[in-house]
Order: C-alpha cells, then structure tokens, then sequence
C-alpha cells in the first residue's frame, strides 16, 4: 500500500499492518535516497574524509541477521543494558505518557526494548497506538510479529520507509506524538553533526509531543572494545556487508573484499569515548564510471559511536531547544533514557 498523505490508523483496527509511507514504493524510496548519501558522502570527500553512510550499514536483511546475532553474545552489554532500563522504569515512564498518544520507533530493529513499556502501558489501560519504522519491510515484518496480539489498548502498525518520509507523513497526527529513539540513534555523533540531525525533529515537533532518547554513556575502553569486536565478528561482516551492498546502490563494484581491511579503533575525544570502524585500502582502488580513485592506505569512516554522558548530553539539548524534562538511568550500566520536550 502506498500513502501520499498523512493517513493515522484508528486504534479501533486490527494491529500488525505495514504502511508504505513513501511517495511511490518505499524500497525505491530508500535506494534513491541510499544513492544520494553515497554520492554526497563517499564519492566526495566530507570534512577531508571519505564515509560508508549508516543507512548502507542497516541496509538489508543480512544486516539484520547479523545484528540479531549480535545481540546473542555476552560482549554485547548495551542492548541489555538498554531492556533492563526499560524494564525497571517502565511504571515511571508510562506515567508521562498521555491517553489517546502516538508513538513512533525510529528504527525498531528490536521491540524487545519497548515491549515492557507497551506492556505497562497496556495495564494501566491507555489507549496508544505504536508505529515502529524500518526501511526494511521484511524487518517490520519480523518485529510485528513478536508483539503481544492480546493487546486491547495499544494498538500496533508498520511504517515502511525513512525519516525524511516519516516526518512529512507525521505532519498532520493531531493527538499527542512520542518520538522513540531508544538505542543510541540520536545524539550519537560528532558535536555538530549530533544536533543538526536533532533539529530535524525539533522543527517538526510541538509543545505536547515528546522524545525519549537512549544513549550508552560507557567510559570503560575495554568493555566498549569488545563490544563491537566480538568473537563471531558479527560487525565485521555487517561493514563488509553494507561496503558490498553500495556497489548494488551504485551500480558500479568499486569495493572488492581483497582490496580493503577492516578494523576497529577506540579513540578517548575529549570528553567522551568514541568506537569508529574504518575500512583501508590495502591497495590503489580506481573505479573509473564512478570517479572514484583511493590510495593504498586511503581511509573510509564508516560507523561511529559517542558514549556522551548526562552533562555531554545536556549541552546538545541546549544548543536544539529542548528541555530534559526527566532521565532514567539503567541498573545495569551507563545506559541513560532522556524524556525531552521543547523548552
């Protein structure tokens, strides 16, 4: 199904719907857009540096696959971290929620961190509806399925496409909107480029809609270290992946596995810790029809993690004009929920 305008499913349907809020079908939507990034950001040098886009990283189904296997291993503490917050201040939570609420996920790659929100919600009788957004409709797919189907008051509904298609979809949802950021989407940036991507959303936001946004605030070097450089080198081949998958979005195979090395580097930024993967040429790279040309040892940035704290944290809600209205810590780490309004 295809919506061109702002169409809200009434909480008094079925759940377990997938709307394609693209303006044609979202899977070209999110190839253009993918294309785009590319172009602006690896094909041209950014800042003097070249970098694989996070949405090529999330890309496809075997990022997904890959990233559920993750989330198996012990070394993966944040995902953990981040349910067991949910978890023990759900009751908190909930109460901030206002009746006859929309809830949004930014990129619901796993309900399993929402699901004792939605639960207490569901107790404490409040009709909400809940759209969890992917650009992989098989993804949405997956995550609708593992909700409760006993729900009578919240209801549940698919958003296929991505956050330039959801902000424009979103204008017109009279009812209160929280905007859910739960596993270190937003914030998790340079300074800079954190509150531009902010601003985004403050500017469609009003005085009676929320976000709740998570960040993983570990200082330990080791802990975030082995986090991201597991033993099955599940992240390894998710970059691989996403480098694989850009030769598809352009049209072009410019990455060859035998021409570039992979690694991980922890870097301490003042103030906070960072985590990047970078792929190297190990080799001179040329891709003529591309106007691509990298020398051996020529470097490409591809994700990033800032482990910003509560005061780090403070500072990007200022500079965007939001108010931390309240925060909750994790009982099982550095892992912090902030409920932001706009100041």
């Amino acid at each position: 199904m295809t919506v061109t305008t702002t169409t809200v499913v009434s909480p008094s349907e079925g759940s377990g719907n997938i709307i394609d809020i693209g303006t044609g079908s979202a899977n070209d939507t999110v190839e253009t857009q993918q294309k785009q990034m590319l172009q602006q950001r690896l094909l041209k040098k950014e800042n003097g540096k070249r970098w694989l886009p996070t949405a090529l990283v999330w890309g496809d189904e075997n990022a997904h696959r890959l990233w559920w296997e993750a989330n198996t291993l012990d070394e993966f503490y944040s995902i953990r971290d981040e349910i067991n917050l949910l978890k023990v201040w759900a009751q908190d939570i909930a109460r901030q929620v206002q009746d006859q609420s929309v809830m949004i996920d930014l990129g619901c790659g796993d309900v399993t961190k929402v699901v004792p929100l939605l639960n207490e919600l569901e107790r404490n009788g409040k009709h909400v509806h809940y759209y969890a957004l992917d650009i992989s409709r098989k993804a949405l797919e997956n995550v609708l399925a593992k909700l409760p189907t006993s729900y009578q008051y919240v209801k549940y509904t698919g958003l296929w496409g991505t956050f330039d298609n959801l902000r424009a979809w979103c204008g017109n949802i009279q009812e209160p909107r929280w905007f859910l950021s739960l596993g270190s989407i937003f914030g998790n940036d340079e300074f800079q480029i954190a509150i531009n991507d902010l601003k985004k959303w403050v500017s469609v936001m009003r005085p009676q809609d929320r976000m709740l946004l998570g960040l993983d605030a570990c200082d330990d070097d080791e802990k975030v270290w082995r986090s991201y450089n597991d033993v099955k080198d599940c992240w390894h081949r998710m970059i691989r992946n996403g480098l694989a998958l850009s030769n598809k979005v352009l049209g072009h195979e410019w990455y060859r596995p035998e021409d570039w090395e992979v690694i991980g580097v922890c870097h301490r930024r003042s103030p906070t810790l960072t985590h990047q993967w970078v792929a190297r040429a190990t080799r001179t790279v040329h891709c003529e029809p591309l106007g691509l040309y990298l020398a051996q040892g020529e470097e490409i940035v591809t994700n990033e993690w800032y482990k910003y704290g509560p005061d780090e944290m403070q500072k990007q809600f200022d500079a965007v004009g939001l108010s931390n209205v309240a925060q909750w810590k994790s009982p099982s780490g550095p892992v912090y929920e902030y409920l932001l309004a706009l100041a």
